[in-house]
């Protein structure tokens, strides 16, 4: 595979099927990812209906989300641009009569920024000057990207009726400080498919040494071997996308855009197989800079990039994973349509849990199961982890890492205690600052807990009021319905230990109780880019932790689904602005996970992991602790 084409990777994903001896796979469930024969089928429909001219790119080709109430064709969206056009454009594709059903001219600009990422990239590859200018210097082309000399949501510079643009060269895997190919700046025509001309600095360019390299030449003394293992095997059955564990059962997938998938989560209870979580993911990223000699820059790694299409990595075998780990493969698809399969991709494995529950001389011990992958947008890394437990929990985590965005400063030593004074970047190593920042995470949870027909409530606990609380000892769970979407958009609240219930009023359990799922909320964090703010115009919903709608099929993206075309306030601003009912009907809760990044020179030059996550807990959805019949550990 070229540098180009491996960089160069759009996903839509087919898992491989493991653990499965003598099964076959179930039909394809409608969210499941593309296959590569329907990827092909595709890319052959548009080209043979004359729509795209041969500069015509493909950004995401993915499953078109059907309705859930009706059996639909089965068929694929696709965002793409063509370049010889100037035409941004969205076409649906009938994959049962591979047939055109839509073709829409969305823009004259790409409705990604990743589609000009991979324009300068295949340009910049196919040029042999350039290649051999960088062989000179010892660089293998395949470690080689190009970073945009472009603000965001910036409108790409032309020449004449050509769209040009500038753009750095830089190391995939490059080991700081030696990320960027120094000196070369490429100028590219992206209409005409061609290199107008690059610096190429006279004097060699050398990779610097660094303190990271030295590090890791020089490993400490290793620890015991610390064993993970199941000598009966796993528990874990993987069929298709459909895994079963314990009284699990639910199917994975990865969407070129919104990476990691779980679709159709359900519970066996008893010999109920009970609906909970119709559909789970990370809608939107964003991350907003907060240092102004940094600059204004507040990335949307899913929107523009993509964590599946631009940002999936293979996982690293004994170190991403335990030993004990499943691993499932993918294929792909690269900007011309053509699928490429990608392994290690979906890590399934089950780990110990800590302790169940416990009395007296009773005790059990949890076990848990991990679907996680692995995403690397430019600098950053982020491993995205669902967590099943077998009480029935399911706890959703990001997990943050890789190398901060940083600028240089005249600074060598912090001669000054920090103490009274201000500071919106750090000194992280000698001649390095790194810009205070903020991650947002918008997560969009589709719950049909026993069913569609759902209701949210807040539940908040305090202590009572005073009037019945003479001995002020009491304290109160107060819970009332969320009528609207404007009453459901809020925060969380300290104050009032706030979490959020999806309830089922037409079932009950032997209790007499309605059977819901709480959305408990982890560590939060505010957003402090102010309302009029570039990253709040671009990304409105990190101005609350909480938003819900009723289900619409094509309301997907916190933020709008076309990031790079500068549209304000789109995405959950403008749709819970109609302030439709919530109240027993199908509803989707959108969580803003923030995590609030101060850094550290423990930081530099590789983050040690962060993590933030929340948690979708059973509320009544059983009459007693579902666990009791775990048996005892002998081992």
């Amino acid at each position: 595979m070229t540098s180009g084409t491996r960089s160069a990777v759009l996903m839509v994903f087919s898992l491989v099927i493991r653990n499965t001896a003598g099964t076959q796979p179930r039909p394809p469930h409608a969210l499941d990812p593309l296959s590569a024969a329907e990827i092909t089928r595709v890319a052959t429909v548009l080209r043979a209906e004359g729509r795209l001219s041969d500069q015509a790119r493909f950004g995401t080709i993915v499953v078109n989300p059907p309705e859930k109430s009706a059996v639909a064709t089965r068929a694929a969206r696709v965002i793409g641009f063509d370049w010889a056009r100037h035409e941004g454009f969205l076409a649906i594709v009938d994959l049962v009569t591979s047939r055109l059903q839509s073709y829409t001219v969305i823009d004259s600009e790409p409705p990604m920024r990743l589609l000009t990422i991979r324009r300068a990239e295949e340009i910049a590859h196919a040029d042999p000057r350039w290649v051999a200018a960088m062989r000179s210097r010892g660089i293998d082309t395949s470690r080689v990207s190009v970073a945009l000399r472009l603000g965001e949501r910036a409108k790409l510079p032309r020449k004449g009726e050509d769209r040009v643009v500038f753009a750095s060269v830089w190391l995939r895997d490059g080991v700081p400080d030696a990320l960027t190919v120094e000196g070369m700046v490429l100028d590219v025509n992206l209409t005409r498919g061609r290199l107008d001309g690059f610096i190429n600095p006279a004097k060699a360019l050398v990779i610097k040494d660094s303190s990271a390299l030295k590090a890791l030449a020089n490993p400490r003394r290793a620890l015991m071997a610390l064993t993970v293992s199941q000598p009966q095997g796993t528990s874990v059955r993987i069929v298709g996308n459909e895994i079963t564990w314990d009284r699990w059962q639910l199917r994975v997938g990865i969407d070129p855009r919104r990476g990691l998938e779980v679709h159709d989560v359900s519970f066996r209870d008893g010999t109920r197989r009970r609906s909970v979580l119709y559909s789970g993911s990370v809608s939107e990223i964003v991350a907003p800079y907060g240092d102004p000699v940094f600059g204004t820059w507040y990335p949307r790694d899913e929107g523009d990039y993509g964590m599946g299409l631009y940002g999936l990595t293979s996982a690293v075998a004994h170190n991403d994973a335990p030993a004990n780990a499943l691993f499932l493969s993918a294929i792909m698809h690269d900007q011309m349509g053509r699928p490429i399969v990608v392994p290690r991709s979906i890590v399934v494995y089950e780990r110990d849990g800590g302790l169940l529950w416990r009395h007296a001389t009773l005790a059990r011990r949890a076990r848990q199961m991990v679907v996680s992958t692995h995403a690397t947008i430019d600098n950053y890394d982020y491993q995205f982890n669902w967590i099943f437990s077998q009480d029935g929990t399911i706890e959703s985590e990001v997990a943050l890492s890789g190398i901060m965005n940083v600028n240089p400063t005249a600074r060598l030593l912090d001669t000054a205690h920090t103490e009274g004074h201000t500071l919106t970047g750090h000194l992280v190593a000698p001649g390095v600052n790194a810009p205070n920042h903020q991650h947002f995470f918008s997560y969009r949870l589709d719950l049909d807990v026993d069913g569609t027909a759902n209701s949210i409530y807040t539940m908040e606990s305090r202590a009572a009021d005073s009037t019945t609380n003479a001995k002020g000892e009491s304290i109160e769970m107060r819970e009332r319905a969320i009528g609207s979407e404007s009453a459901a958009t809020m925060d969380v609240s300290f104050a009032a230990v706030r979490s959020w219930r999806v309830a089922n009023t037409h079932v009950r359990n032997s209790l007499g109780q309605f059977t819901g799922y709480t959305l408990v909320p982890g560590a939060v964090t505010p957003s402090f880019s102010q309302e009029f703010s570039l990253p709040r115009k671009a990304a409105g919903y990190i101005g609350h932790q909480f938003w819900a709608s009723p289900h619409v099929t094509d309301e997907l993206y916190a933020a709008g689904e076309f990031q790079n075309l500068g549209r304000e306030g789109d995405g959950l601003p403008r749709w819970t602005a109609a302030n439709r009912s919530l109240l027993d009907t199908d509803v989707v809760l959108w969580y803003t996970l923030g995590i609030t990044h101060i850094p550290r020179p423990e930081d530099w030059p590789y983050m040690p992991i962060h993590r933030g996550g929340f948690k979708l807990v059973p509320t009544a959805f059983f009459a007693r602790n579902p666990t009791l019949d775990v048996p005892a550990s002998r081992r």
